[in-house]
């Protein structure tokens, strides 16, 4: 085993009001644990993910606005890595947002499906770099795809799964 990360993942019926729940909750479970570039002392501390994909809405107008400010919340919240999940003009509202409130680089990546997410971080190991999270780090998963799908891919890396 090459350690524990801990994963927080939104109920099914999630909505935007949910995934804000579920950012808060994960810097809280950050500060509580010393994850995440607004808590490490060394270069080497565990970091925190948030992944998202796009809620479910009646109004894709508001839908857009609304996960284009998840995205921005992510990145004034000092979320290291945000993957914005999904080919949708919404969720690349959110993935847009992150990287005009300041992530760019390998800090805010869109993907086109989990399974492609799954892909990526199941060939990569602990040592890989900053592109797949390794023991220690903190991962809330929201949004609208299978989130069974990321967590196995984490397990495939020996990687034991805590689900809070």
């Amino acid at each position: 085993m090459t350690g524990t990360v801990t994963v927080l993942v939104a109920s099914d019926d999630a909505s935007i009001a949910g995934g804000k729940a579920l950012l808060r909750r994960l810097v809280e479970v950050a500060a509580d644990t010393g994850a995440g570039s607004a808590h490490r002392d060394r270069a080497a501390a565990a970091r925190t993910w948030f992944v998202l994909g796009e809620f479910p809405a009646d109004d894709v107008q508001r839908s857009v606005v609304e996960h284009d400010s998840l995205g921005r919340a992510a990145v004034r919240l000092a979320v290291d890595k945000v993957v914005c999940v999904g080919e949708s003009r919404v969720v690349r509202a959110a993935h847009q947002g992150a990287v005009m409130e300041g992530s760019w680089g390998d800090e805010a990546v869109l993907v086109a499906s989990a399974g492609e997410l799954a892909q990526r971080w199941s060939r990569a190991d602990a040592t890989s770099g900053p592109g797949a999270p390794g023991a220690g780090d903190v991962i809330a998963l929201a949004g609208g795809f299978d989130p069974q799908i990321v967590v196995d891919a984490l397990a495939q890396r020996d990687l034991v799964i805590q689900r809070i």
